[in-house]
C-alpha cells in the first residue's frame, strides 16, 4: 500500500518535484488547505485555516504516514501544531516562532552567535514616538517581526523617511498581525514568546554589505547537517535579487563557517526533524559574516539548482524527514556543474500590455536545455497590484537555467 502524504498548499511546482522522486511510486501525495488561503492572500483566518486542516485529516478514511510544509506563516506555524496533534515527525511550535518571530530570533542568536548578527532594537509602531525605542543611528532597516518576501521592509534614512514608512506599516501590517495574534491566543506558550504584540516590529543595522549567500540544512534527532550553500546575487540597489546561483563561489573556509554558525543557532532554538535555510551577508574586505535570518523550510527557488548540480530536489529532505528517516541527499550527482534562478524585475511600475504564451514559453525552454520560464503576471494588469513584492521592485518572470 502507498504510504499518504499530506501537503500544506500542494501546487503543481511541489507535485512535481515530489513526483520526481525515485522513490515517488511509493507515495500519494494529498493536498492541505488550497494555496490561495497560505500564500498570497489578502487576510489570513488562522483559527478557520487550523479547523479546516483538522477536519480534513480527520475525515481522511486511510491511515496518514506524514505532514509536510514548504511555506511560510500561517503553515510554518499550524505544520507543527498538527504534527504535534496527530504524532507526525515535525519540529515544536515554539522552534519554529523563534525561526519566523525575527525579533525573538535575534534575541535567542544575541544569546549564543553574538558576533555574527546585527545591532538591533525592537519598536511598537503605535507608540506616539516609536523612534524613540530605536538606539541606532541612521541608516537602518525597518520590518515588522512577522514579514516575508521584502513585505514591509524598508531602509530608513532619515526622520522624514521613518514617517513616510511608519505610516505604509501601520495601514498593512494586520495582514500577517492579525493572524499571528490569533495564534498567540490559541497556542499556550512561554511568556518569553509572547513578550511582543503581533504588530511590533524591528529595526537592524545595516548590513548588506558584500556577498549574501543562504545555506540549506536539517536538524535530524537532534543534529543538524548543511548540505548546501546558494549565492544570492542582488540588483545595484541592494535590497531586489537578481538571481541565485549554485554552488557558491565563497572560499571554502567560509562556508565552513556558516555551517559552524547555522549549527549553533538550529541546536539552541532546539529547532528539529524538519529543514530549514540561513540567510546571510558575508564581507570580503573585513571576513565579517553576518546572519540575516532564518526560514523554517526549504528554499523552492533552490529545489531545481540542487537538482541541476546534485541530482535531486531538496524536496528528498522534507519527505525524508516528514517520514521520521534520516535524509539521504546525493552530492554533485546532476547533469550541470551550475546552476541558477534568475529575476526578471521592473522598478518602476507598469501596465502588463501582454504576457507571453505557453506556446511561446515552451519554445523559449526548447532554445536552452534544461531551463524552465515561469510567467506569473497577467495581461490588463498592473505590476502594483502583484502581492508579497519587496518594496523597491515589481518581479515578472522567473527563469531556471
Amino acid at each position: 500500500m502507498k504510504k499518504n502524504i499530506f501537503v500544506f498548499g500542494l501546487n503543481a511546482f511541489n507535485r512535481e518535484k515530489l513526483e520526481a522522486l525515485d522513490d515517488a511510486d511509493q507515495y500519494c501525495f494529498h493536498g492541505l488547505i488550497e494555496l490561495k488561503k497560505l500564500k498570497d492572500a489578502v487576510s489570513y483566518d488562522f483559527p478557520t485555516l487550523l479547523v479546516e486542516a483538522q477536519e480534513h485529516l480527520d475525515n481522511f478514511d486511510e491511515p496518514i504516514d506524514a505532514l509536510i510544509n514548504f511555506w511560510d506563516f500561517p503553515s510554518s506555524v499550524l505544520h507543527p501544531i498538527l504534527c504535534k496533534q496527530y504524532q507526525f515527525p515535525g519540529p515544536s511550535l515554539e522552534s519554529a516562532i523563534l525561526c519566523g518571530n525575527k525579533g525573538l530570533s535575534r534575541e535567542a542568536q544575541q544569546s549564543v552567535i553574538p558576533d555574527y548578527i546585527p545591532r538591533f532594537s525592537i519598536f511598537d509602531p503605535f507608540d506616539d514616538d516609536p523612534l524613540q525605542s530605536i538606539t541606532l543611528d541612521f541608516p537602518f532597516w525597518i520590518k515588522p517581526l512577522l514579514s516575508y518576501s521584502g513585505y514591509l521592509g524598508f531602509r530608513v534614512t532619515n526622520n522624514d523617511d521613518f514617517s513616510r514608512y511608519l505610516q505604509t506599516i501601520r495601514t498593512n501590517i494586520d495582514r500577517f498581525a492579525k493572524p499571528y495574534a490569533d495564534l498567540l491566543q490559541h497556542a499556550d506558550l512561554d511568556p518569553s514568546l509572547t513578550k511582543y504584540t503581533a504588530h511590533h516590529c524591528i529595526a537592524e543595522e545595516i548590513i548588506s554589505v558584500g556577498k549574501q549567500c543562504t545555506v540549506e540544512g536539517y536538524s535530524y534527532q537532534n543534529r543538524v547537517e548543511c548540505y548546501g550553500i546558494i549565492d544570492s546575487i542582488r540588483y545595484p540597489n541592494m535590497v531586489s535579487f537578481s538571481r541565485y546561483q549554485y554552488p557558491s563561489t565563497l572560499p571554502q573556509t567560509v562556508k565552513q563557517k556558516i555551517n559552524a554558525v547555522s549549527k549553533i543557532i538550529i541546536e539552541h532554538i532546539g529547532f528539529d526533524q524538519s529543514a530549514f535555510n540561513i540567510e546571510y551577508f558575508y564581507d570580503e574586505t573585513t571576513d565579517c559574516l553576518r546572519l540575516l535570518e532564518i526560514n523554517s523550510r526549504i528554499s523552492q527557488s533552490h529545489s531545481p539548482l540542487f537538482k541541476n548540480v546534485d541530482g535531486a530536489s531538496n524536496h528528498r529532505i522534507v519527505l525524508d524527514l516528514g517520514l521520521g528517516k534520516k535524509p539521504q541527499f546525493p552530492y554533485r550527482q546532476g547533469q550541470y556543474a551550475c546552476a541558477a534562478k534568475i529575476f526578471s524585475r521592473r522598478f518602476e511600475d507598469a501596465w502588463i500590455t501582454r504576457a507571453p504564451t505557453p506556446d511561446e514559453i515552451n519554445h523559449a525552454q526548447q532554445l536552452v536545455p534544461g531551463s524552465t520560464i515561469v510567467v506569473p503576471v497577467k495581461q490588463d494588469k498592473r505590476l502594483s497590484e502583484l502581492l508579497d513584492q519587496d518594496s523597491y521592485s515589481y518581479q515578472y518572470a522567473i527563469s531556471y537555467l
